[in-house]
């Protein structure tokens, strides 16, 4: 790429900038959206920050070109996850080591931020047919909370209905078109706490709570098998499980929390069924004593398929060039986005979700280049061009 000594530089100082904000999820956010909204203001974007429920947080949205229907939507988090412990770096400054950019969300996903506002500076108004938008949420990695505050108004927006969803999670610039959706929940059995030489007739909630977690391993052994590189049709996991005081006390509370995974052609109510049934049916037993199940649901989003045959998706992923595209391990705020803008959504980012989440994140170099790239070829076709 010709100009590659000229965009690099700019695309490490942005992200240096970007790392500098240490937006751990729920934490707060405004500093890094009134920071981007001044970057995307300089490039002649209208920018709007869109408090969010949450004291000090803010979705932002920018529109570069006319305002008309079509174009293209370039959407991210800008939250990152805690940094913990084991760094050789200070998580929150960007550092350089070979062909490499440590630091907290540089893979996940500021690097795309980046990479967009170098490829919105080399962007000329006065070319566009159709508007580019971006659109930085928060909250993302504790559910996709952040992005609901801000749906409301893309839905009445008429000029936000692009012709593609861009969300750059970190895929490696390899295309996806489709992710499992997700549901969370906390599950506490109660029963009556008594000394464990009743075991024979009182009920335990320890117990109670492993015949849920039971049931819950017989519907994952119920899945069909996932072929080739096709996500499973559902997932279900029993990720922690709390309960009881000692050995010879039988246990009044126990807590369960699990998630299940799923694509868009399985409803997970249905998937659960008989989770559901089974823990009505300890409920009944357990209320006896005084007892009983509470099952509530923690966080959700929906799954996201979008139509890989599509001229807009098929062009996109010509544009990208980095091969076909499969299908995600791992959710995105593609389906919420996709039910309120109607159209189709290609997960397509720098970086490597393996890097992210963990001490020393880092991307490369050469993708946070080929990004640029990608965006740039994404905005003259889908936005300079007339279509």
């Amino acid at each position: 790429m010709s100009d590659a000594s000229a965009v690099m530089p700019q695309v490490v100082e942005l992200l240096r900038s970007l790392v500098a904000f240490p937006t751990v999820s729920r934490t707060p956010n405004t500093a890094l959206q009134e920071w981007l909204g001044e970057q995307l203001e300089a490039c002649g974007a209208r920018v709007q920050v869109v408090p969010g429920v949450h004291a000090g947080n803010a979705n932002l949205v920018a529109s570069l070109g006319p305002a008309v229907p079509g174009g293209l939507l370039l959407s991210g988090h800008t939250d990152v996850v805690p940094p913990g412990e084991g760094w050789r770096t200070d998580p929150f400054t960007l550092t350089a080591l070979d062909d490499r950019l440590y630091g907290r969300g540089t893979a996940d996903m500021k690097g795309f931020f980046a990479a967009v506002l170098v490829a919105m500076r080399t962007t000329d108004p006065a070319t566009l047919h159709a508007p580019v938008h971006v659109l930085a949420s928060y909250d993302e990695e504790v559910g996709c909370q952040g992005v609901r505050d801000v749906l409301p108004q893309l839905a009445v927006d008429p000029t936000i209905r692009p012709a593609l969803v861009v969300i750059g999670e970190p895929t490696m610039m390899r295309p996806r078109h489709s992710h499992l959706g997700k549901q969370m929940y906390r599950v506490v059995v109660r029963a009556a706490e008594a000394h464990s030489s009743r075991a024979a007739t009182a009920p335990s909630a320890i117990a109670g709570a492993a015949h849920l977690v039971e049931v819950l391993s017989a519907i994952q052994t119920g899945c069909p098998a996932a072929r080739g590189d096709d996500a499973p049709a559902y997932t279900v996991n029993c990720g922690t499980i709390h309960g009881g005081t000692a050995a010879n006390v039988i246990a009044a509370e126990c807590e369960v929390v699990f998630e299940v995974r799923h694509d868009t052609h399985h409803d997970p109510v249905v998937v659960l069924a008989p989770f559901f049934a089974a823990a009505d049916a300890l409920h009944a037993r357990l209320a006896a004593v005084g007892g009983g199940v509470d099952c509530h649901l923690v966080t959700s989003y929906p799954a996201m398929s979008s139509d890989t045959s599509s001229p807009a998706f098929a062009q996109a992923v010509r544009l990208a060039d980095a091969g076909t595209s499969v299908a995600l391990g791992f959710g995105t705020e593609g389906g919420l986005l996709s039910a309120v803008v109607d159209a189709p959504v290609m997960i397509c980012g720098p970086g490597d979700i393996g890097d992210a989440h963990r001490p020393d994140e880092w991307v490369a170099v050469d993708q946070l280049e080929r990004c640029v790239h990608v965006v740039r070829h994404l905005i003259t076709a889908f936005c300079c061009e007339a279509n």
